[in-house]
């Protein structure tokens, strides 16, 4: 995954579009296992985008270690069947109940290695076998997101609520976003770079990043090569879902908190070839799909159409998922 550092210059302050209250989508809660699921109708959209890495230098979104972002190329039109998806990331109660109906043991816990927390004594990521999906290295409640949940994890979880659904007598599929269905939800209608504008400030009360408060937090990174964004969030680390502002289709936390797993294989020449309708990803692939960034990333990776990948096995503290009905 892309490493954890941020840089930004202060830009002008955009406005997100707002839906009226009577064209909000329809919400569903599922009492048994409390996910609120919000109803997205089928729709097009342009995917990508061709912004090059001199067209962000120029708008303040620096790329480090020389990222590329010709994987977002070429931006192109897709259409959607309609599906719910979660209106906010799994918390880490909606996790544990899967744990304690299924006894599911996370890869996290299983690897001797562990997974991937802060040190904050030592003002560090490190890998260690205390973190897993009920410690990250800092204070988080059930309503936070889960996180240090692999793509695997996140599989097993889809598969334990489908499971549910059939043992209640519904034919719904629970699964992972594709890469498509999760960019459609993230715009929101939008044509910008974020869903709330093209404006780094624009995300100022709608996303946990990599912030004032994290510099405050650790005040010896690097700030002069990559500085934080220049508001506080109010949250170093994870936050509670929903605390933040939702989008114009009543999504939390799209941009920032954690990244989210999608079910899609990355391949990064997959835009080239990629389907009209209902867009699956590549048949086959080594990666799966990141999207959305998290408390500790840097603004390029908040962009509705940034793609990042690692692989399935891989879990962290930033990393976590929401999910989708059909």
């Amino acid at each position: 995954m892309r490493c954890n550092f941020a840089a930004m210059l202060v830009l002008l302050l955009g406005m997100p579009s707002v839906l009226p209250a009577d064209e909000l989508p329809a919400e569903l809660t599922e009492e048994w296992h409390g996910v609120t699921f919000v109803q997205i109708r089928a729709g097009e959209f342009t995917m990508g985008s061709d912004e090059t890495a001199v067209d962000l230098a120029k708008a303040g979104i620096d790329i480090p270690d020389a990222l590329p972002v010709d994987d977002e190329r070429p931006a192109h039109r897709v259409r959607l069947s309609a599906f719910r998806i979660g209106k906010y990331e799994v918390t880490r109660g909606q996790f544990r109940i899967f744990v304690e109906m299924s006894g599911y043991r996370t890869e996290a816990e299983k690897d001797p290695k562990g997974g991937w927390g802060v040190n904050r004594q030592k003002q560090m990521p490190e890998q260690h076998p205390r973190y897993n999906w009920t410690n990250s290295g800092y204070p988080q409640t059930d309503d936070h997101p889960v996180g240090n949940v692999s793509w695997n994890d996140a599989l097993a979880y889809c598969r334990w609520m489908t499971t549910e659904y059939q043992k209640r007598g519904k034919t719904i599929t629970c699964r992972l976003p594709t890469e498509a269905e999760w960019e459609y939800a993230c715009r929101a209608g939008s044509t910008t770079r974020f869903a709330t504008g093209d404006a780094a400030l624009s995300l100022n009360g709608f996303a946990n990043l990599r912030d004032a408060s994290f510099a405050a937090e650790y005040p010896n990174q690097n700030y002069n090569q990559f500085p934080a964004f220049s508001f506080n969030d109010g949250a170093v680390f994870t936050t509670v879902a929903g605390k933040y502002k939702a989008n114009a289709f009543g999504l939390h936390d799209m941009h920032g908190n954690v990244w989210e797993w999608c079910g899609d294989w990355y391949d990064k020449k997959y835009y080239s070839s990629s389907p009209g309708t209902d867009p699956q990803g590549p048949q086959t692939g080594s990666s799966r799909v990141l999207r959305g960034s998290s408390w500790d990333y840097l603004l390029l990776g908040a962009r509705c159409s940034d793609r990042s990948n690692d692989l399935p096995s891989y879990r962290s503290d930033n990393t976590g998922f929401r999910v989708v009905l059909r």
